[in-house]
């Protein structure tokens, strides 16, 4: 009798002993306890700027909204129960947008189709997370690219389950009235066993999950969004750390940026070209809001007009005759379809620059003048990734230090890391798999 007292006690000391009081960081892995009462998410992150999303966290589950996609997700922790409070959206829905998904983490197996995305798991330091990609997805980072080389690539499927008709508000219980047809798309994840999938766009979809820094309201918003990606990892320790240097070095830029009274103009256009060469006219492109802060905090003036479109030669040249900087947003069409990264010479011939009028309106245009005309494209990879869609939108410090450059420079910055400055010929950083240390 007193020797099953004991191992009765025994038993009893031993679950005290698997049942912690408390959890004093995130974990690693799944659990094999649950206390309703716990904070299972002592490490927590919060959204200080506007980056377009949301985050709460209770008990053992982090409640995410993400206010550019519409979608609301509710990440609860491996080997406890998921909220009881939370429906999430059926697969089956036909559900257009708002979709709530209900996950479990921390992500261990999941797939890829989102450049920023990739560039926050490598910052985190959660490569090995990555299972498959989308299969025309690419990136520019060396490593990156040499882990995707030997991973499966997903396929999207469209109209799966088959297309069906949604009523309209107005249409009553005998389903008549307006209605459509809602196209679905998602992610063949099943076959592989994967968590879900790192996108851009918001998708009827339980398995894909958005990630938006390119649609942030400011630049330290944007970073914020490495956030965003180590909530699915419970990495929040990690992220709060990168977060505040990337914050501490963007402030102590902007400080130290140029700060006097005039500053340099700077606009966005394209020429728009098709595939046989012919460039059918001309447009200048709205700065978005992040942008242009980023380009005011180091001392530039962004063009603020709306997006203008141009069939007149002469009209486009008088349009940004203003302008101090001109960035290039065009593409070079290939002949069977895509486009590639412009050079110079292509820019010469995409703006008119060769014709007489061209010529003497090049002469006399600023940015030329300074050898001050930039693209986006410096490290790109042979599959036309570029870095600035993706380390650029989290490491903002670094592209501050960029438009700080372009600021200052009397005739053109060549020294830049996302700007690939063209007068001055400044070659392009082609990166491969071949490039990991």
């Amino acid at each position: 009798m007193i020797f099953k007292t004991n191992l009765c006690a025994a038993a009893a000391l031993s679950a005290l002993v698997l049942l912690p009081a408390a959890i004093y960081a995130n974990e690693s892995g799944c659990v094999s306890y649950y206390d309703a009462s716990m904070d299972y998410f002592p490490d927590k992150v919060e959204s200080k700027y506007a980056s377009g999303f949301d985050i709460t966290y209770k008990g053992n589950a982090k409640y995410i909204r993400n206010n550019i996609s519409g979608e609301t997700y509710v990440l609860y922790q491996c080997g406890t129960p998921a909220p009881a409070d939370v429906t999430p959206t059926p697969a089956s829905s036909l559900q257009v947008g708002n979709w709530t998904k209900l996950i479990a983490v921390p992500g261990t197996k999941i797939a890829l189709d989102s450049a920023p995305a990739s560039a926050a798991i490598e910052l985190l330091g959660a490569q090995d997370s990555v299972a498959a990609a989308y299969k025309y997805f690419a990136v520019t980072s060396p490593c990156m690219q040499k882990k995707l080389d030997g991973l499966p690539r997903i396929q999207q499927n469209f109209g799966t389950p088959s297309n069906r008709r949604r009523r309209s508000s107005n249409s009553n219980n005998n389903n008549n009235g307006d209605s459509r047809l809602i196209r679905r798309v998602s992610y063949d994840t099943s076959t592989l066993g994967l968590q879900w999938t790192f996108t851009t766009y918001g998708m009827n979809d339980p398995y894909s999950i958005a990630i938006n820094p390119e649609d942030a309201g400011d630049m330290l918003g944007k970073a914020e969004w490495i956030k965003f990606v180590a909530a699915f990892y419970n990495k929040e320790a990690e992220a709060n750390t990168i977060f505040a240097g990337i914050e501490s070095r963007y402030n102590a830029l902007k400080a130290s940026s140029a700060s006097g009274t005039t500053k340099k103009s700077v606009g966005l256009a394209r020429y728009n070209k098709v595939a046989n060469g012919t460039v059918l006219g001309w447009s200048i492109d709205q700065v978005q809001p992040w942008l242009a802060q980023g380009l005011a905090d180091a001392g530039l003036s962004a063009y603020n007009g709306d997006t203008t479109s141009f069939r007149s030669a002469s009209d486009f040249y008088k349009a940004i005759s203003g302008w101090d900087v001109l960035i290039d947003t065009s593409g070079e069409p290939l002949p069977h379809g895509g486009a590639t990264i412009p050079m110079w010479s292509n820019l010469v011939s995409g703006y008119g620059f060769t014709s007489s009028g061209g010529r003497d309106f090049a002469n006399s245009l600023p940015a030329v003048a300074d050898s001050a005309i930039y693209r986006s494209d410096l490290i790109s990879s042979y599959q036309n990734a570029t870095d600035y869609n993706e380390h650029l939108q989290i490491q903002v410090d670094v592209l501050l230090g960029d438009f700080i450059k372009i600021a200052s420079a009397p005739s053109g910055a060549k020294d830049t890391k996302w700007y690939r400055n063209l007068p001055q010929h400044v070659p392009v950083d082609w990166v491969s798999a071949s490039s990991c240390k």
